[in-house]
């Protein structure tokens, strides 16, 4: 693991108190730091200045949990499906080790290096799903081997440590050589932690199990007894900070809708600091505020916000009046902002707003030691406004698509969704080419049926039908009673959309022929044409439909109207835009209803491989690759 920065005074401070080491202790344990590098609590531990039991235990008061010894660690054998979904990246990061995960209640057991990382529970809580996070308090050292002897398979981790729990860190390199495949070649007993074993761990010491609350439980330090004052004061402030942290978590994070979560933080400010004003302004522009006593908003200085997201541990100020950053702030000078601070709201993604806390009434109404909280809550709400506002993304997104899906083909709605096409809802012009086919003696089956039964094999050959056109990149346009419409060119239009509907065409026809209905096959007609339509939403706002509307859909239609059983008429139309290889029998020409002039249908046949041009530049690839069957510029021949 790499040494994260320890505060000396954080180790320091809890072990003076508690009358476990002195001032030349400490001196050697600093000494040997800046010799040789690593913890300060390592260094404590190796020269063996303070007993490791001795110092988990004032840790684990301090966190008001339990501690475990390196003896107790090197035993475990943990389950290698917890250990990836933690992952090694999380493990070295926030300096712990997952032991335990209940999957009912949602309770993750983690055993963390001292002094516990601030991120530890916001972290794990998004990372993995957790509920609950509960936190076992080791050394840096024996964290560092269950590490180095889960993740990356080193036996001898713990050999390496001394007898009183110090031991050597995780090298910088780790990260350079360490193998995404570490975690699946392992071999590793799949027995977790049990919570009998949790006792196990702790049962030569008295220290009380995890709690939301501090009353009852075993006191292993008498820290009113402590003559140090300023160290009293110290470790009460780390700890209500810690108790804090965990709070404004549990009260927020079960929050889902963005606005309802918002509100809550806000809300929860107030309870944990003598803020008459709150706010929170993104960088999307979006803002919301809330005064103590509900009765105004709360406008965040242009001043303080520009100061606060670029800067690292935020912004304080005891009276913004007389504060010589903001000399130049009507928006302060008018509101008589008397004290203020703000920190800056992080993501992955980089800062993405600010969290504003004010005093109007009381100049040095926050201290020093309410910005490091401050900023502490900044970075769990980040968390949580991230993933709301990722979630309602996640909603509207999947919303949207379900929308679209109804008349949209899976591909046009990534295309859709993506960015990369602009479906005209409104209404555009678009070349198309629409398909229609329907069952041929229908109304005689379903007459002898009983109503499941026909809905039961229409819906089958509704889903062969649609198998058909979306393998061949189309779009089911619709239903209409036992017919369905087809349509290619809109909203997306490809090269090849005719050629595939021509393929379209023939599959549906074998794959009609698969369905037995009284014993007999399935018979369909089909008629494809391409050319003009207008395209778009019509409906009304209770429904409406993507759909193709003028003289190319009706003109496919009216074709499959004449085909014959099993039979594929299609235009010549279609056909010039199909390309080589498309092989067909002309018929008759003939008037459709509606049309004023005959057409000449053709009964499609097969679509082989398309002919490369040097083929038609030598004669050996005519557009009808069937002997004595003419193409789409044919005289047309009867049936």
């Amino acid at each position: 693991m790499n040494a994260s920065p320890e505060s000396d005074s954080v180790i320091a401070n809890p072990l003076r108190a508690s009358g476990l080491i002195d001032t030349e202790g400490l001196e050697q344990g600093r000494s040997y730091v800046k010799e040789h590098g690593g913890l300060l609590s390592d260094a404590l531990l190796r020269l063996n200045l303070v007993k490791e039991g001795d110092f988990l235990r004032i840790f684990a008061e301090l966190y008001s949990t339990r501690f475990v010894k390196s003896d107790k660690l090197k035993t475990l054998r943990l389950d290698e499906v917890l250990l990836e979904r933690v992952g090694v990246r999380s493990a070295e990061r926030l300096r712990m080790c997952p032991i335990r995960w209940d999957e009912s209640a949602g309770e993750l057991h983690v055993v963390a290096a001292v002094p516990l990382s601030s991120n530890l529970e916001p972290e794990l809580r998004q990372s993995v799903g957790a509920r609950i996070v509960t936190v076992y308090v080791a050394t840096a050292g024996s964290v560092a081997a269950l590490i180095r002897k889960t993740y990356y398979r080193d036996e001898s981790a713990f050999a390496q440590m001394t007898a009183n729990g110090a031991g050597p860190s995780l090298p910088n390199k780790a990260y350079e050589t360490m193998d995404e495949e570490v975690g699946r070649e392992k071999t590793m007993s799949s027995a977790s932690l049990t919570p009998s074993d949790t006792t196990g761990v702790n049962e030569e010491i008295d220290v009380p199990p995890p709690s939301s609350s501090t009353e009852g439980k075993t006191v292993m330090v008498n820290i009113n007894a402590l003559a140090d004052t300023a160290t009293i004061a110290t470790l009460r402030r780390e700890n209500a900070r810690y108790r804090i942290a965990q709070e404004f978590h549990r009260r927020v994070t079960l929050e889902r809708n963005l606005e309802a979560m918002v509100d809550r933080i806000l809300s929860v400010l107030f309870e944990l600091m003598p803020a008459e004003g709150a706010a929170i302004w993104l960088t999307t522009g979006q803002f919301a505020s809330k005064s103590k006593d509900g009765t105004k908003q709360v406008q965040v200085p242009r001043a303080v916000y520009e100061q606060a997201i670029n800067s690292e541990k935020g912004l304080l100020t005891h009276n913004a009046l007389v504060d010589e950053r903001f000399d130049r702030s009507a928006s302060v000078m008018v509101r008589g902002i008397q004290s203020c601070m703000a920190v800056p709201l992080r993501t992955r993604n980089g800062a993405v707003g600010v969290l504003y806390v004010e005093s109007i009434s009381m100049s040095a109404a926050f201290s020093d030691d309410d910005l490091p909280l401050l900023d502490s809550i900044g970075s769990q709400a980040a968390i949580l406004l991230d993933n709301a506002a990722l979630l309602a993304k996640v909603r509207q997104e999947v919303e949207r698509r379900a929308q679209l899906s109804r008349f949209l083909s899976a591909a046009a709605v990534d295309e859709v969704l993506s960015g990369r096409l602009n479906l005209k809802m409104e209404g555009a012009a678009a070349e198309v080419t629409v398909l229609f086919a329907d069952l041929r003696g229908f109304t005689t089956l379903s007459a002898a049926m009983k109503p499941e039964e026909v809905v039961r094999f229409l819906n089958q050959f509704f889903q062969e039908a649609v198998d058909a056109i979306e393998r061949n990149h189309g779009t089911v346009d619709k239903f209409i009673g036992d017919c369905v419409m087809a349509l290619w060119g809109a909203p997306l239009p490809k090269e090849g959309d005719a050629r595939n509907a021509c393929r379209a065409a023939l599959e549906l026809i074998e794959r009609a022929s698969r369905i037995r209905v009284g014993g007999k096959q399935l018979e369909i007609g089909v008629g494809v044409h391409t050319g003009p339509a207008v395209v778009g939403a019509l409906g009304s706002k209770q429904r409406m439909d993507y759909t193709a509307i003028g003289a190319t859909v009706n003109l496919s239609a009216r074709l499959c109207g004449i085909a014959r059983e099993n039979e594929v008429l299609v235009t010549s139309d279609t056909l010039m835009r199909a390309g080589p290889g498309v092989i067909t029998e002309a018929g008759e020409a003939v008037i459709l209803k509606g049309l004023d002039t005959p057409i000449v249908p053709y009964t499609l046949k097969t679509v082989s491989q398309p002919l490369q041009l040097n083929q038609i530049s030598r004669g050996t690839g005519p557009l009808s690759t069937q002997p004595g069957v003419p193409g789409p510029f044919s005289k047309p021949r009867s049936k």
